[in-house]
């Protein structure tokens, strides 16, 4: 059973997609092949399957794999949801656009696994396809983020590296919180060398 299980007896708990990555994944195309690495309760998934890509969710909650499908399937959507551990979890296929929302923390006791992760994720992602991460604004975590792409990816474009605002509104309370993120997206190049 996943912690988040217990965070997802509340629906929604995490609220609507930034509207910074709404307002870019709009407009970008092709509208291909998206993996939601820790999907949860499907926030980008959903989101992402309504503007016509073809979307699979990870995470290790199936209560919110099994709530990202049932309102999927309530709004007519075809999304697939794998409940597995992302970190060892064996990708059979490449992605058009590979998604990390909130689950990359650059702490010392996970920092070679959350490297290594970034490392496998890199390497699915399809020439000229487009890799969104976001993590908590801070500079030593932004910096780990930004060395990744120079010392593995040089030559990927970076697309996007702003900050994000998020005020997080707890369902059926007053309480709120706001949280600052870092956005950084990259694209590869559109040729088969991975540098």
């Amino acid at each position: 059973m996943s912690v988040y299980d217990k965070h997802y007896q509340q629906e929604s708990l995490f609220g609507e997609p930034y509207p910074q990555f709404v307002a870019f994944m709009a407009e970008w195309e092709p509208k291909g092949t998206v993996l939601d690495v820790g999907c949860g309760q499907g926030r980008d998934a959903l989101f992402l399957a309504k503007q016509g890509y073809q979307v699979t969710g990870i995470d290790n909650s199936k209560l919110g794999i099994s709530q990202m499908l049932a309102t999927a399937e309530g709004h007519g959507l075809s999304l697939n949801g794998i409940v597995a551990d992302f970190y060892d979890y064996t990708f059979n296929q490449s992605f058009d656009v590979i998604v990390l929302d909130s689950i990359l923390h650059f702490q010392k006791k996970d920092f070679a696994k959350e490297m290594g992760l970034l490392t496998t994720l890199s390497g699915h992602l399809n020439p000229g396809g487009l890799f969104c991460c976001f993590i908590h604004q801070s500079k030593a975590k932004e910096k780990h983020l930004k060395q990744f792409f120079t010392q593995n990816h040089p030559r990927w474009q970076i697309l996007v590296s702003d900050y994000v605002s998020y005020t997080y509104k707890e369902p059926g309370s007053d309480f709120r919180s706001q949280f600052n993120y870092f956005m950084y997206f990259a694209q590869r190049p559109l040729t088969m060398k991975m540098n």
